[in-house]
């Protein structure tokens, strides 16, 4: 029988793991995409196919979302795992890592790993701030100009990088113990998202005949 088994210096990494891949603000993006979509919600045929083509666009990109996550873990697991180096390994220098173990070729791996942190930035941030205006303007109901919404929610999301960018220039080690903390932060606050969003669409009151079953519960 397979026993999964953590060290008491690895519960960290494990939580954090959970939380920077779901992510609780994706949970609220995503029941706001669906309603984005311009259909006549008396129409159960036409909610029925919205649903339908959302799903199957959410499946695609959690299974590409897996995939990119699966080869980066193997890279690095296999390159690395009961190594010495490994202790040493951050977002800082993982790619001076990679690049020593894997070599360069005709496009260095530094350089893929580097186009590859941005992009997971960018999207990142992007998901974040496109939440963040949904909330605003959905949820909490908050009626205001597109300019000063767009300004207010992208502050949120540019100055606290700006400051971690300053605060935390030359200690490498305290930025990812930072974000080890961000990523576990993320992960406890996930419940908050999942439960409410479980309640509500298990409802019949508000979903009708789109409610969850108990086994999808």
């Amino acid at each position: 029988v397979l026993v999964p088994r953590l060290s008491s210096k690895t519960i960290r990494q494990a939580v954090g793991v959970v939380g920077c891949i779901i992510m609780p603000h994706n949970v609220f993006l995503h029941s706001a995409l669906v309603q984005s979509r311009n259909i006549d919600i008396k129409n159960k045929c036409r909610v029925q196919e919205a649903l339908k083509y959302y799903s199957i666009e959410s499946s695609l990109a959690l299974f590409v979302s897996f995939i990119i996550n699966l080869l980066v873990t193997t890279v690095f697991a296999k390159g690395f795992y009961g190594t010495k180096e490994a202790e040493n390994i951050g977002l800082a220098n993982a790619g001076q890592y990679l690049q020593e173990k894997y070599g360069g070729g005709v496009l260095p791996i530094l350089y893929i790993w580097g186009i590859g942190l941005l992009a997971a930035g960018q999207s990142s941030t992007i998901t974040g701030t496109y939440a963040g205006q949904f909330i605003m303007g959905g949820f909490l109901n908050l009626r205001m100009k597109k300019w000063m919404r767009a300004v207010i929610t992208r502050s949120f999301a540019i100055v606290p990088t700006i400051v971690v960018a300053l605060v935390f220039n030359t200690s490498e080690s305290a930025l990812d113990v930072l974000n080890e903390w961000l990523n576990v932060l993320q992960s406890l606050q996930i419940p908050f998202a999942l439960i409410p969003l479980l309640f509500l669409v298990s409802k019949e009151q508000i979903m009708g005949v789109f409610k969850i079953g108990s086994v999808t519960k």
